[in-house]
C-alpha cells in the first residue's frame, strides 16, 4: 500500500508544477485532489460566492484510500486541502508558501476577482494551509518550504531532501516579521476596513 506525499498551499504557489514534477522525478502517480473532486463528482454542492465545489470529505477520502490501498508505490498528492487525509496513510506533507505580495501579484495576473485576490493572501500570510495541516498531522510530517524567487527544480530538489533524510523537515516561515512585508500587510489589512 503507498503513502501520500502532499504537495500543499494557497492557489498560485506553484504545487502543480512542483507535484507533476516531483512524481516525475521518483516515477509516482499523480493525483490532484481538485480534479478528483470535479471527475469523479465527489462534491456536495458549488458555492457560487466563492466560485468552488463543496468537497464531500468523506467519499473524498474513501476513494484516497482506495487509490492508495490499490497502489504499490507512494502517490504525490497536489492540494490546498491535503489535511484531509488521514494521517496514517500520509508520508509527508510539503507546504510551499509564497512572499504573499508576489503572491498577491501572481494571482491578481490572473485575473481573479481583488476579493478571491485578498483572501488567499491572507491565508498564504496567516500561514492557514500549515495550521491545517499540523491540526491533522504531527508536526514532524509537515514542513514548509519558501518556494519564493525559486525555479520548480529547486523546490523539487529540497522535497527530495526531505524524503532522503539530507535535509530537515521545518516549520517557521511567518510574512508578518518580514520588514520588508509590513507595508504590504498594512495596506492589504487597511482594505477590509473599507
Amino acid at each position: 500500500m503507498g503513502k501520500a506525499v502532499v504537495i500543499s498551499g494557497t492557489p498560485g504557489v506553484g504545487k502543480t508544477l512542483v507535484a507533476t514534477l516531483l512524481a516525475s522525478r521518483l516515477s509516482l502517480n499523480y493525483v490532484n485532489l481538485s480534479d478528483l473532486v470535479v471527475k469523479e463528482s465527489l462534491y456536495l454542492g458549488f458555492d457560487k460566492t466563492r466560485g468552488s465545489f463543496i468537497v464531500d470529505e468523506d467519499r473524498l477520502v474513501k476513494r484516497l484510500t482506495e487509490l492508495l490501498s490499490e497502489s504499490e508505490s507512494d502517490i504525490v498528492v497536489d492540494s490546498h486541502y491535503g489535511e484531509i487525509i488521514p494521517d496514517e496513510l500520509v508520508r509527508a506533507i510539503f507546504v510551499l508558501r509564497l512572499n504573499p505580495a508576489v503572491l498577491y501579484e501572481t494571482l491578481s495576473l490572473r485575473g481573479w476577482s481583488s476579493e478571491k485576490v485578498r483572501e488567499n493572501v491572507e491565508a498564504e500570510i496567516l500561514g492557514v494551509c500549515t495550521y491545517n495541516a499540523v491540526s491533522e498531522h504531527p508536526a514532524s510530517k509537515v514542513c514548509e518550504i519558501d518556494v519564493t524567487n525559486k525555479k520548480a527544480d529547486e523546490v523539487v530538489e529540497e522535497i527530495l531532501g526531505v524524503l532522503n533524510n539530507t535535509k530537515k523537515c521545518e516549520i517557521g516561515i511567518d510574512w508578518t516579521t518580514q520588514e520588508s512585508l509590513q507595508d504590504f500587510i498594512t495596506k492589504l489589512l487597511s482594505t477590509l476596513q473599507q
